[in-house]
């Protein structure tokens, strides 16, 4: 029936294991859960080892760091059952009826993304208030919403797909840094014919980065995303209308020349790192920090 799949990467994945053993023999149906631990730290490992006591678990420690899109290919290819759920190490689900909701919206040749959701008071360690921030903000999206946009956007943090279908439509492995490996799967997929449906199912983004890694990690997906736009789709157009930020750089570009957004990133670029570490972050000065920080790229 279901293959549950965690990618893991110095992150402690116990209490989530434990919750969805705890929910797959609530409804009673047939599961696993692989856990594949992709190059972290001796104590994280040493911890996770502890759920190869749980029955249904399948566990292993790679040799080397594979990355973000192929060890989800790896855990695809290797699970058991008909159905694959891809599930970040650093989440737990909101509700206790969340694979019963995967379950009962389940199709052949569909696609399900569940979304994200973030707690509702603020971390209390202020360097990953925006990191929660920007969640909430732009991440939390109800399932009508995520609907209406059409188009291939998906996370692969928490999405169900069948066996069958990622077989022939999977995580593309030329994706060597972080960030939007999981876009061109949905590109992937759309140009496939393959429905993809959102639902309110969330997991929760427990895994919060500081304010300095979080913007690291962003111009990292950034680079990723512009090698994505110029070299594997080599400026394919309906790619460009699709991914929000992509148009939206490209309808400013139009009447803006590219050198005055350089100009305007190598200006401003500390104050807003400043502005964004700070109590009160701007996602508007944070949205110009990343369109500017993508005109410097070639």
């Amino acid at each position: 029936m279901l293959s549950i799949n965690i990618p893991v990467y110095n992150y402690k994945i116990r209490t989530l294991v434990a919750e969805l053993i705890l929910q797959a023999k609530e409804i009673e149906i047939s599961f696993e859960i692989r856990v594949y631990d992709d190059g972290s730290k001796d104590d994280i490992k040493k911890s996770n080892r502890k759920i190869l006591e749980s029955e249904n678990v399948v566990y292993l420690e790679l040799e080397k760091n594979l990355g973000r899109a192929a060890i989800r290919n790896k855990m695809g290819f290797e699970s058991e059952y008909e159905y694959l759920l891809f599930i970040d190490a650093d989440s737990i689900p909101v509700d206790r009826n969340y694979l019963r909701n995967y379950i009962q919206n389940i199709k052949p040749h569909r696609v399900l993304c569940g979304g994200t959701a973030y707690k509702h008071a603020p971390p209390a360690d202020h360097e990953k208030f925006l990191r929660w921030f920007y969640g909430i903000y732009r991440e939390a999206i109800p399932a009508d919403t995520r609907n209406n946009k059409k188009g291939f956007i998906i996370t692969s943090n928490n999405f169900l797909i069948d066996k069958e279908t990622f077989k022939k439509v999977h995580f593309r492995e030329d994706i060597k840094k972080y960030g939007h490996e999981d876009t061109l799967l949905g590109y992937d997929l759309f140009n496939a014919g393959i429905e993809i449906f959102h639902i309110d199912n969330p997991l929760e983004h427990i895994g919060l980065e500081s304010a300095q890694v979080f913007i690291y990690k962003t111009k990292t997906a950034l680079n990723s995303l512009f090698d994505i736009e110029n070299h594997l789709l080599k400026n394919r157009k309906d790619f460009i209308h699709q991914v929000y930020f992509l148009n939206r750089y490209y309808a400013l570009t139009k009447w803006l020349p590219k050198f005055i957004l350089r100009l305007f990133y190598k200006v401003s670029r500390n104050f807003i790192e400043r502005d964004l570490k700070g109590e009160q972050p701007s996602l508007l000065l944070f949205d110009l920090y990343k369109l500017g920080y993508y005109s410097t790229l070639r």
